[in-house]
């Protein structure tokens, strides 16, 4: 009887350890999620998703659930949910050219677009991205009256400049069982981050298997003759 008491016992803290070091995502809509923000000097990201996306899921049981992320989060952030199944998460996929799951954008204090990364984060790879903009841009505290007009040019301006930078594609596969066997065997060979992303393609999902973030297609060329001489490994520029 007492070891099962105290059985119990354990599995209540572990679950209540569980509970505390998940990611608290806000329960508004964004404009309300950008004042806070503000008001707050945090700074704001938003998670665009929808439930059929696997790589959502399975960041939501992992990397939104690491001890780490949750409290640079909890503590630093206004997290907010964008589901692009809703009427208004629709809107804001469109508004922000959101084209793959998962999407994350994240806006410094004053209300501006600082970082959008298209790619299936680890919880390790999340931490990185959140430190380095908790480091490159410092909070600012301001009454909420932002130009809605100067801060969708500066957005707009950011992202043109993120998009136009280059990948390498190693592999695509329409299962994303296959994606992940072939995503941990190129994990094991190569040092550099390897990323999933959720894509389309003639009307159907696709999963992509990408490394890099290069200038110039010189760059990512270069690494592709290292990665065909070191280890064999074929590919192709992705933009």
């Amino acid at each position: 009887m007492r070891i099962s008491k105290f059985i119990m016992c354990v599995l209540f803290i572990f679950v209540a350890v569980s509970a505390n070091s998940a990611t608290k995502f806000i329960e508004s809509n964004f404009e309300e999620a950008r004042e806070k923000a503000q008001r707050e000097g945090k700074m704001l990201l938003l998670d665009f998703y929808a439930s059929w996306c696997a790589p959502c899921r399975f960041m939501e049981s992992t990397t939104f659930k690491d001890e780490e992320v949750s409290t640079i989060l909890n503590e630093k952030f206004v997290p907010l949910k964008i589901d692009i199944d809703d009427f208004d998460g629709y809107a804001l996929k469109e508004h922000f050219r959101v084209k793959v799951l998962p999407t994350f954008l994240i806006f410094s204090s004053d209300g501006k677009v600082i970082e959008r990364v298209e790619e299936t984060l680890s919880p390790s790879r999340m931490k990185s991205i959140l430190e380095k903009s908790l480091a490159t841009f410092r909070p600012v505290i301001r009454a909420t009256n932002i130009s809605p007009t100067e801060t969708v040019t500066e957005s707009n301006a950011y992202m043109n400049k993120r998009m136009s930078s280059y990948k390498i594609q190693l592999g695509m596969y329409s299962s994303y069982e296959s994606t992940l066997r072939f995503y941990n065997e190129i994990a094991g060979l190569i040092k550099d981050p390897v990323i999933i992303l959720h894509d389309y393609k003639g009307g159907s999902i696709v999963y992509r298997v990408l490394i890099g973030n290069f200038g110039s297609t010189t760059d990512a060329h270069f690494y592709l003759s290292e990665l065909k001489e070191k280890y064999g490994i074929e590919g192709h520029i992705y933009m």
